[in-house]
């Protein structure tokens, strides 16, 4: 592996064989700084295994040169590390991480006005393509930009694959796992790298979505608190579901319960089975990633 990414995670389930690819899922989500993905032995319902491989960090003060690694590079060095990432899966989903997104109702929607949709809220370069996501069980379309460069990337690697964007997985996971179990407001706070994601879902539809850059657990806590507000909602009654990677955040979770009076963490899907070795992470970790085979996108 190139010494300038890391290896996070690599949790692997000795029944692993490279040669049985042809039976199983690869699900991969991809930023400028990480590639997280798993493998799913279809015949048998059971995930194998979870890898990580993230970007090294500038030193403090010192800014990305301009040789720095590209994407394409970083997804190749991912192959490199593991050579079966390249074999023949039953099938293959990618979702992107990408900072611009906008959400819009089917009924506003026109896919010849998506670059206008955008334009409303974020600047456009020369290396992004603009893509949607039809979410069919919100009849919404999520309305986004992926670079070009990783478009190539990935379309070299696994040809004929589709890319979606990550809030799209993200949004119908919850749907997908809450739709029959609740019936009363929840808010879902997910974590994920510098970002986070609130989303406040009523097992019958999405009363909000929206992604936030942050630097501090105080970060965080205020534009919980400012969403709440904002929509008339009560943080001493609203139960707060907490998704993705949590204890990154040092101090998140017991800053959060200070504000929030129902704090609760995500499960897995029980539709699946679970090798042991990804006890290792907690259950509400890479909640996107592990419902992208039941997903409909």
């Amino acid at each position: 592996m190139s010494e300038q990414f890391n290896l996070a995670f690599n949790l692997l389930d000795e029944s692993f064989d490279s040669g049985e690819t042809g039976n199983y899922g690869l699900a991969l989500l991809l930023s400028e700084t990480s590639i997280s993905f798993c493998t799913l032995d279809i015949r048998r319902n059971k995930f194998l295994g979870l890898h990580q491989i993230v970007r090294k960090a500038p030193n403090p003060g010192e800014k990305l040169s301009n040789t720095a690694p590209s994407f394409g590079e970083f997804l190749t060095s991912a192959g490199d590390t593991f050579p079966w990432m390249k074999y023949q899966f039953r099938t293959v989903k990618i979702g992107f991480e990408g900072e611009k997104s906008t959400l819009v109702p089917a009924v506003l929607y026109d896919p010849g006005e998506t670059d206008r949709y955008l334009n409303f809220n974020f600047a456009q370069n020369s290396d992004d393509g603009i893509r949607s996501d039809h979410l069919l069980p919100l009849d919404a379309w999520q309305v986004y930009t992926l670079p070009h460069s990783a478009l190539v990337a990935t379309a070299g690697m696994f040809p004929g694959s589709r890319v979606i964007h990550a809030s799209s997985l993200l949004i119908e996971s919850v749907w997908l796992n809450y739709k029959n179990r609740i019936n009363t407001a929840h808010v879902f706070l997910h974590v994920r790298g510098q970002y986070f994601d609130l989303m406040i879902f009523d097992g019958r539809q999405m009363s909000y979505y929206n992604s936030f850059p942050f630097q501090s657990p105080e970060d965080v806590t205020y534009y919980l608190i400012f969403v709440l507000e904002q929509l008339n909602y009560n943080p001493e009654t609203i139960p707060l579901i907490l998704l993705g990677n949590i204890e990154a955040v040092e101090g998140l979770s017991e800053l959060l319960l200070r504000y929030v009076r129902h704090v609760e963490t995500g499960q897995r899907n029980e539709a699946y089975r679970y090798s042991y070795i990804l006890n290792k992470l907690p259950h509400h970790a890479f909640f996107p990633l592990l419902n992208f085979f039941s997903c409909g996108l």
